[in-house]
């Protein structure tokens, strides 16, 4: 047991050591993307600036820029409360069905466990089973 005991921890280890790796990687990387994204976005606003100001006076101009990035800073933000929002929703409606189904669960094995308590050891570890081999890896980020 002791050897496969380790064995099932050096698994572990191994691919959490791996999953780590890639995410210093992905972080690392998306760093450096974000510093050239961050230089083209400066750039693209002076010469939008730049373009505004042979139109109107440079000062209009800056007003103009300044007045479209907080209309679409408040766009942003507002999809991003919708989206938590929608998140805590599902979460929520989630958290209810398990709750139900736990409920439902329990009464169903306490019946079960004063009438026949062989047939209900017998029904749980095959109830276990089909939920280990079934179950779906979520992913809520």
């Amino acid at each position: 047991m002791g050897s496969l005991g380790a064995l099932v921890s050096a698994l572990l280890v191994s691919d959490i050591g791996h999953t780590v790796s890639r995410y210093k990687r992905n972080a690392a990387l998306s760093a450096f993307a974000a510093i050239f994204f961050a230089t083209a976005y400066v750039f693209a606003l002076v010469a939008g600036a730049l373009y505004l100001s042979t139109i109107y006076t440079p000062l209009q101009a800056t007003m103009i820029l300044a007045v479209v990035s907080l209309f679409i800073g408040l766009i942003i933000m507002g999809v991003m409360l919708a989206l938590s929002a929608r998140d805590a929703r599902l979460a929520a409606e989630r958290r209810r069905r398990s709750i139900a189904q736990a409920n439902i669960a329990v009464a169903a094995s306490m019946t079960l466990f004063r009438k026949q308590p062989l047939l209900a050891a017998g029904l749980a570890v095959g109830i276990g089973a089909l939920l280990g081999f079934t179950r779906k890896s979520r992913h809520d980020d």
